[in-house]
């Protein structure tokens, strides 16, 4: 014996079989209690789907939206533009710091270089980082300084500068 198929069954269940197939299913629901069950079953949850109110959502767009924002990852969420013209003006503070405390030191290192050579003991020289940031060396001397050159070295190495 053949059941009726699940497709038949929900069809039956809704009415939309027409007149053969549905004597067809009516003759073997007669002599089947398994199908008779699960016309049964097919029935009731379509009365309960059809109990239910459907509320409808106010703006779909909005909840969709919201919907794929939570399953977002943390890191897609942030406002990477915003972020960014926020700590701009921090960095470019902690530039000026830096350049300002490098001219510092460098023009201090002049100072008790000057004094040093009056006295010809120690001279302390400028690193090459800081020569070429202040524009102490000379064009001819400038390109054998970018090729050859460690910035934290002296200077004096280097260049042979006339006092």
């Amino acid at each position: 014996m053949t059941h009726a198929t699940e497709s038949q069954i929900a069809r039956a269940a809704d009415g939309s079989l027409d007149d053969a197939e549905l004597a067809a299913v009516n003759a073997h629901l007669a002599s089947c209690d398994t199908c008779r069950g699960q016309l049964d079953a097919q029935t009731t949850a379509r009365r309960v789907l059809a109990a239910r109110p459907i509320a409808p959502v106010r703006d779909l767009s909005a909840a969709i939206r919201a919907t794929l924002e939570a399953e977002r990852p943390w890191i897609e969420r942030l406002n990477w533009r915003r972020l960014s013209l926020r700590v701009a003006p921090i960095a470019a503070a902690l530039t000026l710091v830096a350049m300002f405390v490098i001219n510092a030191a460098d023009s201090s290192a002049v100072r008790t270089a000057d004094t040093a050579s009056a006295t010809e003991s120690a001279v302390a020289d400028p690193t090459v980082a800081s020569a070429l940031y202040s524009g102490e060396v000379s064009e001819d001397q400038l390109l054998g300084l970018l090729l050859s050159a460690r910035a934290d070295e002296s200077l004096s190495s280097y260049v042979n500068r006339e006092k």
